[in-house]
């Protein structure tokens, strides 16, 4: 792996499980001091799947955009299944539906 911890792969997750598993990963990023760019990878819909994955996540990252900066896969590098994420500051904590018992 070339980067670092700057990359998180949420290939075949569901729509809240790569939601959570990014912000915990964003999150934990910013606590260590790393403020590097984060390579998601989140697939560009030939499943049919991977295009709701693209959607929510930019979704999410637009929703925040006072928090970081993202940057599209196909704007840069003509690969829409992958999103960089600047990071600045954290992401609130996804909130799940049903809360699971600690």
């Amino acid at each position: 792996r070339s980067m670092e911890g700057g990359e998180i792969d949420l290939h075949g997750l569901t729509v809240a499980a790569a939601l959570s598993r990014l912000a915990v990963h964003y999150n934990a990023r910013l606590r260590a001091g790393d403020t590097g760019p984060i390579r998601v990878i989140h697939g560009y819909g030939s499943s049919g799947r991977g295009g709701d994955l693209r959607t929510a996540v930019r979704e999410l990252l637009s929703r925040h955009a006072g928090r970081l900066e993202f940057v599209p896969g196909e704007t840069y590098f003509n690969n829409p299944g992958v999103t960089i994420v600047y990071p600045k500051h954290p992401l609130p904590s996804p909130r799940n539906k049903r809360s699971p018992g600690r």
